[in-house]
């Protein structure tokens, strides 16, 4: 019996403890989170898993900026995403991906890890993340017709990649698009960057520390 309480005690002891990796003002972020997102991201891409340093600090940094627009959306109550958006991007996703074949994507979450509900949770918080961006930025950016003009006829040929040019009126809805896209990026990089430096924001080094090597 004194064997058997030994080996259970190992056992419970090798269980990994979920660290604290980062906190963000009253939230935090642990190790097993940053872990999470690693695996959701190679499961969407459909690449192995990585997870060195540079990566999990790459990770962590977007689960910063995730909990800095969850914070902004709790604060001014912007509207969640209901349950049939994010179902219809479930579905989206399962079709593009996996051909709609529900049992290949059960295989994948279980050989990436996995749980259905811990990848809804993330569609959920990608889509919330995508309309506060869109509510938030959007209606402020106005692109002027030059500015689509000059791109039509300067830039788009790299776009295209050697197919046949459209006329212009036929790729101004394209590139007003784009050109819209790219403002909000620089929106968003400017308010993300200006809310982390005005939050209080503290790194755990362990975590994202290289293991040592083995002295031989």
């Amino acid at each position: 019996m004194r064997i058997l309480l030994l080996l259970l005690t190992l056992v419970a002891s090798a269980e990994i403890v979920d660290r604290l990796a980062v906190s963000v003002g009253d939230e935090i972020i642990t190790e097993q989170q940053v872990f999470l997102h690693l695996k959701t991201a190679a499961f969407l891409n459909g690449e192995p898993v990585k997870t060195d340093p540079t990566d999990k600090k790459r990770a962590a940094q977007k689960l910063i900026e995730i909990a800095l627009i969850r914070i902004e959306l709790e604060n001014n109550r912007y509207p969640m995403p209901n349950e049939s958006e994010i179902a219809e991007y479930f579905d989206s996703i399962l079709k593009q991906r996996f051909n709609g074949d529900a049992a290949k994507y059960k295989a994948a979450l279980a050989q990436y890890g996995i749980t259905d509900a811990e990848f809804r949770e993330s569609l959920m918080q990608q889509l919330a993340t995508l309309a506060f961006i869109d509510f938030r930025f959007r209606p402020g950016v106005q692109i002027p017709e030059d500015e689509i003009r000059e791109y039509y006829d300067y830039d788009y040929d790299r776009e295209l990649k050697g197919k046949k040019k459209p006329s212009y009126n036929q790729a101004r809805a394209a590139i007003l698009e784009g050109l819209t896209q790219q403002r909000i990026d620089n929106l968003l990089d400017r308010w993300l960057n200006q809310t982390e430096a005005a939050t209080k924001v503290r790194w755990i080094d362990a975590v994202f520390a290289a293991p040592q090597k083995e002295e031989k």
